[in-house]
């Protein structure tokens, strides 16, 4: 473990220079704050519950959940042919119309290193995804968006990043070539909300749709105490309402980019 943690750079620092000026109890407890911290700093993202409904059902659930406020947009997402920002845990995410934004995400594969970035709360966002019963953590900087022209080369999208979006991926340790990126996913988004359940504050539907291929995704986000609870509570809301689960629960986001490199080769 003490290995893992010195190659994590939020550690690094401190952990090396315990190791050569104290003792090795000392080293030791420095192995367990940073430890430590990394749990504490998941402790405090909160958590979106998620469950991937059958995309044939979407006017069924518009209907018995109640849910208003329709908004369209597209997404479009960055990577190389061969998914290499995605093998990485990286997201690049562009948003129009419903939202406006520029998105960075890290979502590490769950057999990476540990890593928590140096200033969650006030540069990046943190949320444990929790879907198909697997929770990850996500870490996000997000940037307005208000240009009508989307880039299609990484080098294009690459002049959007703001300075927290590049502490990200060095902290992360990430590194882009971004002659190789490029965008390769134009996706139709339509969104509803609604507060109409009492054991929800807020749900989320979402409909992605691109040539060949659906996802539709139901959603709440809860406190981090919350997470395991309220998703038994989603899946129970499902069943009552009649509506089918799809086949597959993970991430839509990888699961659409993989899709669409496949339908590519």
């Amino acid at each position: 473990m003490a290995a893992t943690l010195l190659r994590d750079r939020s550690c690094t620092g401190f952990l090396a220079a315990a190791l050569r000026n104290f003792p090795r109890r000392v080293f030791e407890l420095c192995v367990l704050l940073c430890f430590g911290s990394a749990l504490h700093s998941q402790e405090r993202c909160n958590v979106e519950v998620k469950l991937l409904l059958s995309p044939t059902q979407t006017q069924a659930a518009v209907t018995s959940l109640n849910f208003e406020k329709e908004a369209a947009g597209r997404v479009y997402f960055f990577d190389t042919s061969t998914l290499d920002l995605l093998s990485q845990g990286l997201i690049v995410r562009l948003r129009q119309g419903a939202s406006n934004d520029f998105t960075i995400k890290l979502r590490p594969p769950g057999d990476a290193k540990p890593f928590v970035p140096s200033n969650i709360g006030e540069g990046f966002d943190c949320e444990i995804d929790l879907i198909g019963g697997a929770a990850s953590p996500s870490y996000t900087v997000q940037s307005k968006y208000t240009a009508t022209h989307v880039p299609e080369t990484g080098i294009g999208i690459s002049n959007l990043l703001d300075a927290g979006q590049k502490k990200l991926l060095t902290e992360a340790q990430i590194s882009v070539d971004w002659t190789r990126v490029k965008r390769i996913a134009d996706i139709r988004a339509t969104s509803w909300q609604t507060k109409a359940e009492p054991k929800f504050r807020k749900l989320a539907l979402e409909l992605w749709e691109w040539p060949g291929g659906q996802v539709l995704e139901l959603s709440t986000k809860v406190g981090a105490d919350a997470g395991q609870s309220t998703y038994t509570e989603l899946q129970r809301l499902v069943k009552t309402k009649g509506l089918s689960l799809n086949a597959t629960q993970r991430a839509k986001t990888g699961m659409v980019l993989e899709t669409l490199a496949h339908t590519a080769h």
